[in-house]
């Protein structure tokens, strides 16, 4: 389908992959879920663990919300801009960012340990339960891509 076309179920103004942003959205925001279930384990190691965990899973909870509201759709007196792929670009950018972020410091922390602890950084063990942020995080990077690479013309 050629941009710009509307298909049935679509709102005026929205070229995009609806359904590959709804999976994005869904990936982020059921990420809170792994990182809720990994906080109180973190949390006997030490608070800023926990701490992290928890703020970034709100990131992720407030930043899948904000993919399914595209509030880059509407312009500064409410209606739908025509060209609303363009103003979404940088929010699949900060994901793509975060995203990336958030499986380097898996990697580091599993592998050396995280380097801002000095002497007290150790290596985390790789669980199950550790795997499963990372495995939803590859997902929404891999969905956030490929949104980015369809609205590449509409720099």
């Amino acid at each position: 389908m050629t941009q710009g076309t509307e298909e049935p179920g679509r709102a005026s103004g929205e070229t995009g992959s609806p359904r590959l942003r709804y999976w994005a959205a869904g990936l982020a925001i059921s990420a809170i879920a792994a990182h809720a279930l990994a906080a109180p384990d973190h949390l006997k190691e030490w608070w800023g663990f926990s701490a992290f965990f928890v703020i970034i899973g709100t990131f992720q909870l407030f930043y899948g919300f904000a993919l399914l509201a595209q509030p880059w759709r509407y312009d500064e007196s409410g209606g739908l801009r025509p060209d609303a792929d363009r103003y979404g670009r940088p929010y699949y950018r900060l994901g793509i960012v975060l995203s990336g972020l958030l499986l380097l410091a898996y990697v580091i922390s599993r592998s050396t340990g995280l380097p801002f602890f000095g002497s007290d950084a150790v290596a985390q063990p790789v669980t199950l339960l550790s795997l499963a942020p990372v495995a939803q995080n590859i997902l929404l990077l891999l969905c956030l891509v490929l949104l980015l690479r369809r609205h590449k013309t509409l720099a």
